[in-house]
């Protein structure tokens, strides 16, 4: 047979002799640039899996069935090689070479965390709230660095904040895994006080199995330090809100220790807390004067002892001795 190209006689492939098959069909689109993972890697190691990685970003051309490659590789520096390749094509009978050169460059890994990490993956939500109220700006940074702190000192990689967004009335965490969103609140409910709970939502599955996704819900006091509030009939002053809550009440003086949700009916009022001036009147009545109206109200308890000033705490039923310094805060 003859090749209809050159008109050489003896075997064609397509109706080409070797040679000018050769010229007309290339192995492959060569490429001139190939980015590579860093790894563990061992100079042995590498040079078996470069064919492989050749074979995954170069596939044969038409007519060829399939394609090997080889290489020799030169080290230019830390993160980048240069090859010469031999790619080795395949048609019937005839292996067909083809030259050519290709820079490496190593980059930089990421193991699956990082991975997930920057793909904002996240298994379970961590939502903190106000109970029947926001929270205020100074909780929102507390809880913030809270939980920034937990997690820093959490062991393993795979435990992490891949977003936080301040919504309404609160904040929510997307973490890395639902026990992470588990113990985080159950912490952030016993450092600040409050209630936890949990919902799991079928998310899908994963080697047969169900994967849930589960929200934690933390809801904070509708209270705090400092605040007036009415409970069971006996109006107090909230003198801790964590890990118990605790009222003091404004009329005895009486502590009491409470879960939080043992008062989640106490309403909060109106009332001020000062240093006000103290005076005994004629009939032996002790009375507190209100800073800026003057205005004088009975003071219950009376003070034990003859003293000039004295924390109040100002209320629309009247003035009480409070059990806290003035600046109690209430933020």
């Amino acid at each position: 047979m003859f090749c209809v190209e050159c008109g050489t006689e003896g075997p064609v492939y397509e109706g080409l002799c070797a040679k000018c098959f050769r010229k007309r069909y290339p192995v492959v689109q060569p490429i001139e640039l190939l980015d590579v993972a860093r790894s563990g890697w061992s100079k042995v190691d590498r040079e078996l899996a470069l064919p492989q990685i050749l074979r995954e970003v170069m596939a044969p051309l038409a007519p060829y069935e399939r394609v090997g490659f080889t290489q020799v590789t030169r080290d230019e520096d830390a993160n980048n090689l240069a090859l010469t390749v031999k790619a080795v094509g395949r048609f019937q009978d005839l292996a067909v070479v083809q030259d050519f050169h290709v820079r490496v460059r190593i980059k930089p890994s990421l193991c699956d965390s990082c991975q997930k990490q920057r793909g904002r993956y996240y298994e379970g939500i961590l939502q903190v709230r106000g109970e029947d109220r926001e929270l205020t700006p100074r909780e929102v940074g507390a809880v913030r660095t809270f939980v920034a702190a937990r997690v820093d000192r959490s062991e393993g990689a795979a435990t992490f904040v891949s977003r936080i967004e301040e919504v309404h009335g609160g904040l929510d965490f997307y973490v890395s895994t639902n026990a992470l969103a588990k113990g985080l609140a159950r912490d952030i409910a016993g450092s600040f006080g409050g209630i936890v709970s949990a919902s799991p939502k079928l998310f899908g599955q994963k080697q047969g199995k169900e994967v849930f996704r589960v929200t934690a819900l933390v809801r904070l006091a509708a209270f705090q330090k400092g605040d007036v509030v009415r409970h069971k009939g006996s109006l107090a002053e909230v003198t801790s809100i964590r890990p118990f809550v605790v009222l003091r009440d404004l009329v005895t003086g009486e502590r009491r220790r409470f879960k939080p949700k043992d008062v989640r009916g106490a309403r909060r009022i109106d009332a001020e807390r000062f240093e006000a001036r103290v005076q005994r009147l004629e009939s032996g009545e002790t009375v507190a004067v209100h800073p800026d109206s003057a205005e004088e109200r009975p003071l219950r308890p009376a003070p034990k002892r003859t003293t000039a000033r004295a924390v109040v705490v100002w209320t629309p039923e009247g003035a009480y001795l409070s059990g806290l310094p003035a600046n109690a805060s209430k933020d």
